[in-house]
Parts: C-alpha cells; structure tokens; sequence
C-alpha cells in the first residue's frame, strides 16, 4: 500500500511525484527511486557519502533529465535539467540505537559537507536539498533519508542536451516521399540517435489528433485516412521523456512543423509531440510519443488521398484534416491546405459540382447539429467562392447527427462523425 510522505508518494519499489496546486503556483517534484536498471555509469564521485555507504545495484541514470529541489525560503521548488540519476543506498555498521536523524547529523551530513556540498533545506524527517557548485560543476541533489538501508536520492548534474542526441530533420520536399511502412524511417522524421529501430506498420483508420495547443478545449479531430507508425527501443540513458520532448520540439519548429499539442511531463511520465506540417504543398500530421524504454512516430500524409478518384468512384469523400473551432463554424488555420487541394480540384474539372455536407456527433439536441453541420458546409463553400469558385456550383447542406459514419459512444467515434465531406452531383452510386 502507498503512504504519504513530503512531496512524494512511495511505493514499495519507487517514489512517485505528487503535483501540489496552489493559488498561485504548481509544485512539481520528482520521483527518488524507480525501476531498476543498472546499465548506465554510477553516480559521480563527488558526491561524497561515507566511506561505509554501498550504492544498491538498482540505480538510473539519464544523459538528459531533471528534477525538483526544495529549498527554504522558496515558495516554489528549483527544477535543474541536466545529467541525471536516480539512486538508493545503504549504510553498513550503523548501531542498532542510533536513530534516522542522528545517522543523518553525525554519519551523512558531515560527509558531504566535507566534499564540498552547501546545504539549502536540512529540515529532520524532511527531504535534504544540497548545491556542489567545484571543479567546473554545478549539481544538486535531494536526499531522503528513510533507514540505514534506505537512503534515495535524486542527482542532477545541470548542463544542455548533450550535442551528439540533437536531430536536424530535413523539410518534407513538394513530392511526396516512398516510405516502406516495415523498415526504415520517415525521411523528414530522423530518429535520435542511439535508439533501436522496430517493424512499422499501416493503420487504416482515420488518425485522431488533440490539435487544441492552448487546451481550450480537448475535442479529438481526425485529421488524416490513413497513418503510418515507426517504433524504437530507447535504452535506459536516453529514456526521459524531457530529453525527448526537447530534442523534438526544437527540431520541428526549425524544420518548418507548427506545434499544434504537447504534453510534456516530469521524469517517469510520457511525452507527447503532435505537430503538423503544411508548407511546400505538404499537409502531413505527425505525433510523436516518448517515455520510456520506447518511442513511436506516426504519420498521417494527406497527399495521398487523392479526392477526384474518390469522387468518381464513390460518389462522395470525407475531408481530412478540415477542422473547426470548437462548438463553432469557424474553420482553424490549419485546415488550409485541404481547402487549397478542394480548390484545385474545382478548378481541374470546371464541369464538377459538389453538395458540401456538413455533418455532426449526437452531442447535442437535432436541432442545435443540424444548424451547426449547416453552418459549417457553409463557411467551407464561402471559402471556395472567395477564391473564385462560382456558386452555381456548390451547395451547403447539414445533415447534423442522422448520418453517422461510426459509433458515437466512443470519443474515436464522435471524432470520426464530426466531419465534413463532398457529394459529387449527379452521381448515383
């Protein structure tokens, strides 16, 4: 069973962070201890326990990672990125008599003090906040002093992402590129170096993405047919997801990718990257999801769907990646480039007309959706027309929540249903 203890709640094989809210701050503070693995370099020797202290053979260590120290005075505690570890070890000889805190005061404490460590918070029966600031380095570490034979702490040795993890991708060119969905990787998608590349595969149903950055609201869009996924093994030193979240999200932005979510999270959680790419004539969509002993990219390439063939064979297509304001007609930025491969369509074929269909989930009463699917179609057809479309040769019409295309007591399911698509006029199939 978990217990409570100052910002962490333990478990028998780990601690696990506690987020503290308060009115004008959140407190974010780290795990000490979690799952084994002992892959990596020890601690460095500079943190100066007692000759009589064995380090447990279940330590973590991270080329880039962080944690939160506590220090009196502050309201907040100081989160340090930079090498990490995570370690526990145990004091040998220790009398029987001798309490936590006296072994703390006359064994632990001297020791450090000695190597050169400068204390910031030394409270009894509290967690210990230490700065070595010698030979060239700055690190902070967090103690928490449990028995003899359970001593944890968390080490970070401040520093950037080491050079030899960052990536620089390659922008996605204007034709879109061959990918073999088994091997190999996205060409405009390079894995960080030092991970281990898994069988990828397709997924043919519709990619839902969270597209909302500011998270207003968190409505599921689907915003691509079809996807591709490639996975990777991550060892141990490069599984953080912070090291993850930040190699990505700057190469992405300098490759031309708009940030359109994430969720990055302290150690021992997941990250998430989900950004779209629309320049060049691309309209890609990716996520990238880190944490870790894994790693996945999965790709939606709307160049693919190719909407005359569709149109003729079928009579009618969804438009992917065609998004809305939340609970609104009012189309996003990034539904441009499907509207632009609309408008080439139109323009391609000056005998086409098309019934723009609006269409809905069952959140909501009929009537409310069918204003809404209507006022939708709507505001695509007044696009077209902006740029030149005759309207003789659109229609706007909402069919709100009666024509669902999957199930609705899903989240998946309403995302799918909330769509618009084309209707190729005078087609009967």
């Amino acid at each position: 069973m978990a217990y409570s203890c100052e910002g962490f709640t333990r478990m028998p094989n780990r601690c696990l962070p506690l987020r503290l809210a308060g009115l004008a701050s959140m407190m974010f503070l780290l795990c000490l201890v979690s799952p084994c693995f002992a892959d990596g370099p020890p601690p460095p020797a500079y943190l100066s326990l007692p000759a009589q202290a064995q380090l447990k053979p279940t330590w973590i260590e991270e080329d880039y990672g962080e944690a939160a120290f506590i220090i009196i005075g502050q309201p907040e505690p100081s989160i340090q990125s930079g090498k990490h570890w995570s370690a526990a070890c145990a004091l040998s000889g220790v009398p029987n008599r001798m309490d936590v805190e006296e072994m703390w005061q006359k064994l632990l404490k001297p020791s450090l003090v000695q190597g050169g460590w400068v204390f910031f918070r030394d409270v009894p029966g509290q967690a210990k906040t230490a700065r070595y600031q010698k030979n060239g380095k700055d690190s902070w570490v967090l103690l928490w002093v449990n028995a003899s034979d359970d001593i944890r702490f968390d080490l970070v040795e401040v520093g950037p992402v080491p050079a030899n993890l960052k990536v620089t991708l390659q922008k996605p060119a204007a034709k879109p590129e061959a990918v073999d969905v088994t091997t190999g990787d996205f060409p405009y998608l390079t894995p960080m170096p030092g991970i281990t590349p898994q069988p990828g595969s397709k997924n043919d149903e519709p990619l839902l993405l969270d597209v909302d950055l500011n998270k207003t609201d968190h409505e599921m869009r689907v915003v691509a047919s079809s996807s591709i996924s490639k996975g990777y093994s991550v060892p141990q030193a490069l599984a953080s997801p912070l090291l993850v979240y930040t190699v990505y999200h700057d190469a992405l932005i300098q490759a031309g990718w708009t940030i359109v979510h994430h969720v990055q999270s302290i150690t021992g959680a997941d990250m998430v990257i989900n950004a779209h790419y629309a320049a060049n004539g691309r309209d890609i969509w990716a996520t990238l999801h880190g944490g870790g002993d894994s790693f996945t990219i999965q790709v939606g390439d709307n160049g693919a769907q190719d909407l005359a063939k569709q149109l003729d064979q079928d009579c009618h297509v969804a438009l992917y990646g065609l998004n809305f304001d939340f609970n609104k007609a009012t189309l996003r930025p990034d539904s441009d480039p499907v509207l632009q491969k609309v408008l080439a369509l139109l323009k391609s074929r000056p005998d086409l007309k098309l019934e723009v269909q609006g269409h809905t989930d069952n959140v909501g009463n009929d009537d409310y959706n069918l204003k809404l699917s209507d006022a939708r179609a709507a505001s695509v057809v007044a696009w077209l027309t902006a740029k030149g479309i005759t309207a003789d040769r659109l229609t706007a019409h909402g069919y709100g929540m009666r024509q669902p295309m999957a199930d609705n007591g899903s989240d998946e399911g309403r995302a799918k249903n909330r769509r618009v698509e084309l209707r190729k006029q005078g087609c009967s199939k």
